[in-house]
């Protein structure tokens, strides 16, 4: 919006220049974008937020910056010396529309050009001269920001006013020439007969005062912001009274500036003015709201005198009076945008200057904030695989029901239970995916049609597995992939790529605190994909939890894959959160000295390493601090059908050195346990 720093003046009483003026307007939340120089005037071009219509005048910037600089404001006073006859006949038929229409006539006008005065300061602003009663009406809107319309009064069929909707009438001329569709909602102002206007928008040609016009009258009114909005938009009608009217205006200023205009024609272009007409629905009743002290200190962030607070309310046109530990605030009726105390704080830190708000840290009080427990389990087995070398695919989530058969599983399988997609994109991702391997399985195909050998890939992500209810069942799945590329290899290394996957695993275990995670090969657990002799199921207290293993060659065929791929899949990552234990404990550095055995026995080639380490640790005995693998031994002169398995037994007590005797002992008592329960035999 312009603004005059000459006309500012008129009302407030300053001594500042205008650049002064301009700093100490933005900083109290008037922008000022700019200021352009006019004979020996100063146009301000302010930017007004959406919130405060009230500001869209000079009278209501100049209530800032009285309330700013503590300085009086000059206000509005109109005397209408003579008035002649009743007022208009005036019908308003929906008063939700219309809350308020005030006019008066005005006969006997002699509507020349306005005076230079009055045409430089419209011209100012940016708005067209044209006859002195329209540049009234303009100059009355830029003053008070209330909009009027002048009517010729010889035009108006039986010179009289109706306020209603357009009903069944379907166009409208307005004063630009544009022929107008209405809708029967848009509301319009009628005479007698037909319409006059587009309400709070724009006037109709067949009515608009010339300088040929004798009689006029004057219109000023409130409306509907919501109703002028909708209609301006759907009617593409804009003007500086719908950009008011859409925004709100002032109902207690209605009659004010009707009779600021119309004394000012009087004056200007003669005429007799008649009695007014008021057609009011109900007074405006003004919204009381408290606001405490304390929550206007804990607001801002510092305290404000409370006779500083209620000084500042009051400059800006509110009531208040103390109640309790606070007061209560009356906003005036220009203030639509005041709805709740924090919208009064907001203007005591305002006024008050957020220049003398200190910046200080907000005070926190810090606290450890729990982790979810299985948003913590995903990232333990990101970082882990990340660490491992992996890198983390993200595929969609449909598959082919075709790959199902090419993993070779079973009808009676839960993974059978798909969610069909009614119209997929293509044929290979026409349901929901119950597994993430064969996803996992067409990266590895397109990696090696690329010429990439070396494959570590892991996906985390969501299978849908149908239910018979209206959703599926999700579960979060783990699947990781591995190919190893011998030709990279600077010596021999012929180990499975299986035993590089499961310490990949057994990795992502210790760092989640699970140690008794157990790998079985008995045969109906083992995944139909999986190679017979190299491969696993995981089970941890009795539940399967996921698979381990080399892909069978006929299920790398059918994928069109070459060579030995190993993967790992865990088939519940969310029910990983009940079984792992992230509290920490602590025990002391043990004060006594640990002892040494080493133990070498032969066992059947079919039992696991895990088996033989769970017999030695099943001893009843306190004092054996860990078990460790660290050879395995087939060949001459161990049987075709055995195998040596070597561990090394650390022994420590925590409450004393321990003895040869009693370590000799026990060691011994663990071999013989092992020769009747695995039928083993001590190496020597």
């Amino acid at each position: 919006m312009k603004a005059s720093f000459n006309w500012l003046k008129e009302f407030v009483d300053f001594s500042l220049a205008p650049h002064d003026l301009a700093h100490a307007m933005t900083m109290a939340g008037f922008e000022v974008e700019g200021i352009s120089k006019i004979d020996n005037d100063a146009i301000f071009d302010v930017n007004i937020t959406p919130n405060r219509p009230d500001c869209l005048s000079i009278i209501g910037l100049s209530r800032e910056i009285s309330a700013i600089l503590e300085i009086p404001l000059k206000r509005i006073t109109v005397e209408l010396q003579k008035q002649e006859g009743r007022g208009p006949d005036v019908e308003v038929q929906d008063n939700k529309l219309c809350r308020r229409y005030s006019s008066r006539t005005i006969r006997g006008v002699k509507s020349a050009s306005s005076p230079d005065w009055l045409k430089k300061r419209l011209e100012s602003h940016g708005i067209r001269t044209s006859c002195s009663i329209v540049d009234i009406t303009n100059y009355v809107l830029m003053e008070m920001g209330q909009p009027l319309h002048a009517f010729d009064l010889d035009k108006l069929s039986g010179q009289k006013i109706s306020v209603k909707t357009a009903g069944t009438e379907k166009y409208f001329r307005t004063l630009d020439g544009e022929n107008r569709s209405l809708s029967k909602d848009v509301l319009l102002i009628w005479d007698a007969e037909k319409p006059v206007a587009l309400a709070g928008i724009m006037g109709g040609l067949d009515s608009e005062v010339s300088s040929s016009s004798t009689n006029i009258l004057l219109e000023s009114a409130c409306f509907d912001a919501v109703s002028i909005r909708r209609a301006s938009k759907s009617l593409n009608a804009a003007s500086e009274s719908s950009y008011r009217f859409e925004r709100g205006t002032d109902i207690d200023n209605v009659v004010l500036a009707l009779d600021r205009a119309a004394q000012m024609i009087a004056e200007l272009a003669g005429g007799t003015i008649s009695g007014l007409t008021d057609v009011y629905s109900g007074p405006f009743m003004p919204k009381q709201i408290f606001i405490s002290f304390d929550k206007i200190t804990s607001l801002i962030g510092i305290k404000i005198d409370e006779l500083h607070s209620s000084r500042i309310l009051n400059n800006l046109g509110f009531n208040i009076r103390r109640e309790g530990e606070g007061i209560v605030a009356t906003p005036p009726a220009f203030r639509q945008d005041i709805q709740r105390d924090v919208d009064i704080i907001e203007e005591i830190a305002r006024l008050y200057g957020y220049g003398h708000i200190p910046a200080t840290l907000p005070c926190i009080k810090m606290c450890p904030t729990p982790a979810n427990r299985k948003e913590h389990i995903i990232d333990i087995i990101n970082n882990s695989m990340s660490k491992s070398g992996f890198s983390e695919v993200i595929n969609y989530s449909f598959i082919s029901p075709d790959s199902l058969d090419s993993l070779n599983i079973s009808l009676s399988d839960e993974r059978r239970l798909l969610i069909k997609i009614k119209n997929p994109l293509k044929k290979e991702e026409a349901a929901m995916r119950t597994t993430l391997l064969p996803s996992l399985l067409n990266n590895v195909n397109l990696n090696f049609n690329k010429g990439e050998k070396s494959i570590r890939f892991y996906e985390i992500s969501r299978v849908f597995i149908g239910s018979g209810e209206k959703l599926p069942r999700e579960k979060l799945q783990m699947a990781a992939i591995y190919h190893k590329d011998e030709s990279l290899s600077l010596w021999p290394d012929k180990h499975d790529g299986f035993y590089d996957l499961k310490g990949v695993l057994e990795a992502i275990l210790a760092e989640l605190r699970i140690y008794n995670c157990h790998f079985n090969t008995v045969a109906d657990q083992i995944q139909p994909y999986l190679h017979p002799g190299k491969s696993c199921s995981l089970s941890l207290n009795g539940e399967t939890i996921g698979s381990l293993g080399t892909l069978h060659p006929l299920i790398l065929e059918a994928f069109d894959i070459k060579g030995d791929i190993s993967m790992l899949e865990i088939f519940d990552v969310d029910g990983l959160s009940d079984k792992t234990d992230f509290k920490l404990s602590y025990k002391s550095i043990p004060k006594f000295p640990f002892i040494v055995r080493d133990i070498a026995v032969i066992v059947s080639r079919d039992i696991p390493f895990q088996q033989v380490r769970d017999e030695i640790l099943s001893a009843s005995s306190n004092i054996i601090e860990s078990v460790n693998l660290f050879d395995i031994y087939t060949g001459k002169p161990i049987p075709d059908d055995k195998k040596s398995l070597a561990f090394s037994i650390r022994y420590r007590s925590h409450d004393r050195t321990l003895t040869d005797e009693e370590v000799d002992s026990l060691h011994s008592s663990i071999v013989e346990k092992m020769k009747t329960s695995l039928n083993a035999d001590l190496r020597s």
